[in-house]
């Protein structure tokens, strides 16, 4: 009888730990699908026609009839592109305050991940991709390519083994860097495949 009730308590335990585990597939299905953002079209400060933000919560701005390629390109509303939403995704974790650039002529948005103050911030500038090579190698910093990343890009490692910058290359003069305030806010290998996330959205962009 005691062998009958051994038997009995071992198979629930069994049936108990499967329909735990299917709960939890459940549970993961259903935070990805709520991940994503609805597609539609959303209103562009300072900007005429509306963009379209993406599944991803990329938001992309209207081609330009004036463009003859009729390219998309990335604009200088930087946290207007790169959402909080698409950032967390990216990251893989919470973004708890998001802030522009507080210089009209800079463009730029900070992505705070603590409320410590880390950061990582992403700069759109208008310059040439190659002197910023020269200029890191110049104070000694070595500059390489990654090939973790699908689109041009360059790595800027400093002397003691941390990554100073990355640049995701968008053309001749027109680059986005990716910036951190520490390595609190992202590890060397969280850096990378940041890096490599975002370059997959936006490697056909100019």
């Amino acid at each position: 009888m005691m062998r009958k009730y051994l038997g009995l308590l071992v198979l629930t335990a069994i049936l108990l730990a499967g329909c735990v585990k299917e709960k939890e597939t459940e549970i993961m299905k259903v935070g990805t699908e709520t991940g994503k953002c609805k597609e539609e079209a959303v209103a562009i400060t300072g900007y005429g026609d509306k963009g379209k933000r993406l599944s991803n919560c990329f938001v992309e701005y209207p081609g330009e009839p004036t463009r003859e390629d009729k390219s998309y390109y990335v604009l200088e509303d930087i946290c207007g592109q790169f959402t909080k939403e698409f950032m967390e995704r990216v990251l893989e974790k919470p973004v708890v305050r998001v802030e522009p650039s507080k210089i009209n002529s800079l463009y730029n948005c900070s992505y705070y991940v603590n409320d410590s103050g880390d950061y990582v911030m992403l700069v759109l500038d208008y310059l040439k991709a190659e002197n910023q090579k020269l200029g890191h190698e110049a104070i000694g910093r070595r500059v390489e390519v990654s090939d973790k990343i699908p689109m041009k890009n360059m790595v800027v490692w400093q002397e003691d083994g941390a990554i100073n910058s990355i640049y995701l290359v968008l053309g001749e003069e027109k680059f986005i860097s990716i910036q951190r305030s520490s390595t609190k806010a992202l590890t060397n290998e969280e850096d990378l495949n940041l890096a490599a996330k975002i370059g997959e959205t936006i490697k056909n962009y100019k």
